[in-house]
C-alpha cells in the first residue's frame, strides 16, 4: 500500500499538541514523539502494582466467549510478568464495528504495541477498551450505506424504548438483526469477497447476544492474528475487581471534580476548547438502577445523589453500597481513564483528537488517585481510497489535499463554468449590474413623486433580481444535465471522502471496503507505517 500524508484543518489543540507546544504539554506527563519517554514510562510501570492475576482471568473469561485465539491468550497470559505493559484505547461498540475511525483505532494500537515492545524489548500487548457501560444508542445504531448516489442512516429495527438508558453490554441484539445485516450487504455490489466476508459477519451475529458481543465477534475475527485482547469494561467480574477502586474515587471526588474545572480554565486561557461539561459538584460515577445508567453528583449536603434528586446516599452508604454490589457502578467520561490506569499497566493511551482534548484536563486527577497520567498518542488518522478514483482524481486535476479537506465542489463549479462560451456567473453578474444602473434613472422620476412609488421601483428592481438569478440556476441546472456523468464523478468523490462535509473515516464502515478489498485489509493496515506526527494518512489501495 502507498501511503501520503496530508495536512488537516484541526483544532489549535491538536495541531499545538502535534507541534509540541509548551502552552498544552504542561497538561500531560509524557512526549508521545519521544522514544525515551515510553522507556521513562516503562520503568514507572514495573515499580506500580497491579491485580495481575485476577484480571488475567476475567479477561480469558470474556475473551472466550467471543471465539478467543490462541494468539489471544497468549497475550492475556502475558500479562502476569511484571515487566509486561499495555497499549489501550477504546470506543463504543457500535454495529459491524461503527465507523472507520475506530478500526483506525484498532490498528494504531497494534502497530504501536510492535513498535515498542521492539523497542523496549519487553512485552507490549494490544488491548481495545469496550466501553460496554455507555448508553447513547442512537450513536450506534446505525450504519451508512451508499444508494443512488446517496449516503443513507440503515438503522437496526430496535424496539427499546428511546429513553431507557440500558449499557450496550445488557442490551440485546433484536430478532431481525439478522435483517438489518442483510439490508447493508444489498448495497453492496457483488464481488470476489462478499461470501466470505458476508460468512464472516453471520457467524459473529450467530455467536452473540448483545451489542458488544456482535461487536467483540466480529473484531476478533478481523485481527485474529494481531492477539489483541478485549475488555467489556461493563463485566460484571471486573467490576468486583474494581471496587476498591471506585471507593478511592469516591474518598477523592472533590480533588477530582475541582481540578478537572480548574484545568479546563487553564486550558480556555490558552484558547484550547474542550467540549467536557464539568462542575466541581460532579461525583463522575454512574449507579445503574432497575436497568438504567443514571449519573451521580455532589449535592450541599455532602450526599451522592442523582439528577432530580430521586435517590440519594450519603458518603459511607455509597462506600456500603460499593462494597456490596460494584456491578452496580460504572465510570464516565473522567473517571474511566482512571479506572483503566488502575486496572492495567498502561504504557500508552491511544486517542482520537476529542479524547486527546479531554484528557488535557485529567493530569491533576491522576495525581488526586496517586497515579500518574500516562503517554498519550493520537491516534492515525486514515482515508481509505479506491484504484478508480485515482484515475477520476488525474483526469479532472483535483488536488488530493483539498479534495479530503473541503471536497469537490469548487473544482465541480470550475469545471462546470469552462463547459460554456462564456462563464454563467459573469455573465449574470454583468447583467445584473447593467439593470441596476439602466433602473437608477425610473428610481430617480418615481422619488420625485412621490415616495411610495419610489419603494415600488425599488422592489421592482429585486424582482428582476430574482428572475435573474432563477435563470441563473436553470442555466446551471441545464449544464449539469448535460454533463451529468462528470458531475456524478465529482460527487462520487465527495461522497467517499468528504462525506456530509467530514472524513471518510467518521461515516464509513469497514465492510463496504472488507467487500471490495477482501478480508485481508485490516492486516494490511496494521503494516502501515508508525506516523504518529502526521495530521492525517491517505492510503491508496
Amino acid at each position: 500500500m502507498d501511503v501520503q500524508s496530508i495536512n488537516l484543518d484541526q483544532s489549535k489543540l491538536m495541531q499545538d499538541y502535534r507541534d509540541r507546544k509548551e502552552s498544552i504539554y504542561q497538561h500531560f506527563y509524557y512526549d508521545p514523539f519521544q522514544i525515551n519517554h515510553f522507556k521513562r514510562r516503562q520503568d514507572y510501570i514495573t515499580k506500580q502494582k497491579y491485580q495481575r492475576e485476577n484480571l488475567v482471568e476475567i479477561l480469558k473469561t470474556q475473551n472466550r466467549k467471543w471465539g478467543m485465539t490462541d494468539q489471544v491468550e497468549k497475550h492475556i497470559d502475558t500479562l502476569l510478568n511484571p515487566n509486561a505493559s499495555v497499549v489501550i484505547g477504546g470506543q463504543q461498540t457500535g454495529l459491524l464495528s461503527g465507523p472507520l475511525y475506530t478500526i483506525h483505532k484498532i490498528v494504531s494500537i497494534i502497530i504501536q504495541a510492535k513498535e515498542q515492545q521492539d523497542y523496549l524489548k519487553q512485552p507490549v500487548i494490544p488491548v481495545f477498551w469496550m466501553a460496554g457501560e455507555d448508553h447513547d444508542f442512537l450513536e450506534v445504531d446505525h450504519v451508512y450505506t451508499l444508494a443512488e448516489h446517496e449516503l443513507h442512516k440503515t438503522r437496526i429495527n430496535d424496539q427499546t424504548p428511546f429513553d431507557v438508558k440500558l449499557p450496550l453490554s445488557k442490551r440485546e441484539l433484536p430478532k431481525d438483526t439478522q435483517a438489518f445485516v442483510d439490508r447493508i450487504f444489498a448495497s453492496f455490489q457483488e464481488t470476489e469477497h462478499t461470501k466470505s466476508v458476508y460468512d464472516l459477519v453471520k457467524q459473529a451475529l450467530l455467536s452473540s447476544d448483545t451489542y458488544v458481543d456482535f461487536f467483540a465477534c466480529f473484531i476478533q475475527q478481523l485481527f485474529q492474528e494481531d492477539g489483541l485482547i478485549l475488555v467489556d469494561a461493563a463485566d460484571d467480574n471486573l467490576r468486583r475487581m474494581e471496587k476498591d477502586y471506585f471507593i478511592e474515587i469516591v474518598d477523592h471526588q472533590q480533588e477530582i471534580a475541582t481540578s478537572v474545572v480548574s484545568r479546563l480554565q487553564e486550558l480556555s486561557k490558552d484558547d484550547y476548547h474542550v467540549s467536557l461539561d464539568v462542575t466541581a459538584s460532579d461525583a463522575h460515577l454512574f449507579y445503574h438502577h432497575e436497568g438504567e445508567r443514571l449519573l451521580l453528583e455532589v449535592d450541599n449536603s455532602g450526599d451522592f445523589v442523582t439528577k432530580g434528586g430521586e435517590i440519594r446516599f450519603t458518603k459511607e452508604s455509597l462506600k456500603e453500597m460499593i462494597e456490596s454490589s460494584p456491578e452496580k457502578f460504572s465510570n464516565n467520561v473522567v473517571t474511566r481513564p482512571l479506572m483503566q490506569e488502575f486496572v492495567f499497566p498502561v504504557l500508552s493511551f491511544v486517542g482520537g483528537p476529542g479524547e486527546i482534548a479531554y484528557w488535557a484536563a485529567l493530569k491533576d486527577a491522576f495525581v488526586a488517585l496517586d497515579l500518574r497520567l500516562p503517554i498519550v498518542t493520537p491516534r492515525l488518522s486514515l482515508t481509505l481510497m479506491k484504484r478508480n478514483h485515482q484515475t477520476l482524481l488525474n483526469d479532472y486535476q483535483i488536488d488530493v489535499k483539498d479534495l479530503i479537506n473541503y471536497g469537490t465542489y469548487q473544482d465541480k463549479m470550475n469545471w462546470l463554468k469552462r463547459q460554456t462560451q462564456s462563464p454563467i456567473d459573469e455573465t449574470v453578474n454583468e447583467v445584473k449590474k447593467q439593470f441596476t444602473q439602466d433602473h437608477e434613472p425610473l428610481q430617480d422620476l418615481a422619488a420625485s413623486i412621490g415616495s411610495d412609488l419610489h419603494d415600488l421601483t425599488k422592489t421592482n428592481l429585486d424582482q428582476i433580481q430574482e428572475q435573474i438569478s432563477y435563470i441563473e440556476k436553470r442555466l446551471v441546472q441545464a449544464v449539469k444535465e448535460k454533463n451529468q456523468v462528470t458531475v456524478n464523478h465529482f460527487d462520487t468523490l465527495d461522497l467517499f471522502y468528504r462525506p456530509e462535509g467530514g472524513l471518510q473515516e467518521r461515516i464509513w464502515n469497514i465492510t463496504y471496503w472488507l467487500n471490495e478489498i477482501g478480508l485481508s485489509l485490516p492486516q494490511e493496515l496494521t503494516k502501515l507505517p508508525a506516523r504518529w506526527e502526521q495530521d492525517h494518512q491517505l492510503v491508496y489501495l
